[in-house]
């Protein structure tokens, strides 16, 4: 435990050590003073570092921060207390109570009810359990949502939750999704136990969508083996779609031979989120969440079926990768594959694939799918 003392006495530096108290739950006290002493960067640091412990008396700064200018989602986001969530969950299900409210009568401004999504991931307490039973009931409220436009020329057919994750065609069906996006983001930031139970009960009260953060919270928790020996055999039934949303919120993060930058990670499967929201010269509440999972093989070998044949959008992906061909499968297939294929059998079936799709598939010169799948996978 450090104490005030052995802080560095000012910038960066001193930023950074306050960040770091909030790994430590004895560090409480510590944080806590230092909301109420420090200013500027530093104190935003001590109320996001305070955000991630299990201390009672900064409860009523949690309340007072959700009732403010951006719902505190700068601060509070990131964090998967209880003490947090339960303070900041009825504030969030009244606001959602009336966003919706006034949307089922004209277009919405939906800056807080991403305000409102931001704030949800990774918290698990009971009453932000009943925020999600509240969006779940509401879900075809929310798929007929229409928005207002956010700059001149604006056609409001795109819809977004946070910077990485939106859709360019915002249907009602693909707007349904929503909320289960989202609870699927929270399992990533933090499989509590008490959301995989959730993911199960809606995804066994609901269907459809819901069984994007059901599918999500086995990949997460589960054998691979076992992944996939309950959920492959939905690949011939409707429900696939939904389970292209979830793997599309996977990437293989490799590296290529001689890269000399600093590496984000080891290579491997990751879980990949891009959470927030950024408004220039306002707020940035922006950040990352990535889990090392593990996928069995065998999907790849299914996913490589059918090249001929028409292959569904896959609209909630995580984009962060430049030269995207939005919503498209085979971009979504091509992101939970590595650099280099060992199995040859797989690179084979792999390279015909690719092949098949990129004489199909007709797209613009700038974009990368299948010139990547070419420079991974031809001979």
């Amino acid at each position: 435990m450090m104490t005030l003392e052995q802080l560095p006495p000012k910038g960066v530096k001193r930023e950074q050590a306050i960040l770091a108290l909030g790994k430590e739950e004895a560090n409480g006290e510590l944080l806590f003073q230092l909301v109420n002493t420090e200013k500027g960067k530093c104190k935003t640091a001590a109320q996001k570092a305070l955000a991630q412990l299990e201390y009672g008396p900064a409860a009523p700064l949690w309340a007072k921060l959700v009732k403010g200018k951006w719902m505190g989602s700068n601060i509070m986001s990131d964090a998967c207390s209880d003490c947090v969530s339960e303070q900041i969950a009825p504030v969030i299900l009244k606001t959602l109570s009336q966003l919706l409210d006034e949307g089922d009568t004209k277009p919405l401004e939906i800056e807080q009810l991403n305000f409102c999504f931001h704030l949800m991931v990774g918290k698990a307490s009971p009453k932000m359990l009943e925020v999600y039973r509240f969006l779940a009931e509401n879900t075809q409220r929310i798929a007929q949502l229409k928005r207002t436009p956010v700059y001149s020329n604006d056609d409001c057919t795109s819809w977004w939750i946070t910077d990485g994750l939106r859709i360019w065609d915002a249907t009602p069906k693909e707007k349904e999704k929503i909320p289960a996006v989202v609870l699927t983001a929270s399992l990533i930031r933090n499989p509590d136990e008490r959301l995989q139970a959730l993911a199960d009960e809606l995804n066994e009260r609901y269907g459809d969508s819901w069984i994007i953060p059901a599918f999500m919270k086995a990949i997460i928790t589960q054998p691979k083996e076992q992944v996939y020996e309950t959920y492959s055999p939905l690949l011939d039934t409707p429900q696939k779609d939904y389970l292209f949303h979830a793997l599309g919120m996977l990437h293989y993060r490799c590296y290529p031979e001689g890269w000399t930058y600093e590496r984000l990670g080891p290579d491997g499967m990751i879980a990949l989120i891009f959470w927030g929201h950024y408004s220039y010269g306002s707020y940035d509440t922006r950040f990352m969440i990535e889990r090392y999972v593990d996928l069995d093989e065998r999907w790849l070998f299914d996913l490589a079926k059918d090249p001929e044949g028409r292959k569904p959008t896959v609209t909630w992906q995580t984009y962060n990768r430049g030269g995207v061909l939005y919503g498209s499968y085979d971009e979504m297939f091509i992101s939970l594959l590595p650099r280099k294929v060992e199995n040859p059998e797989l690179k084979r079936v792999l390279r015909d694939y690719f092949h098949i799709r990129s004489e199909k598939v007709r797209v613009e010169e700038s974009i990368t799918v299948y010139k990547d799948a070419a420079e991974r996978f031809g001979d």
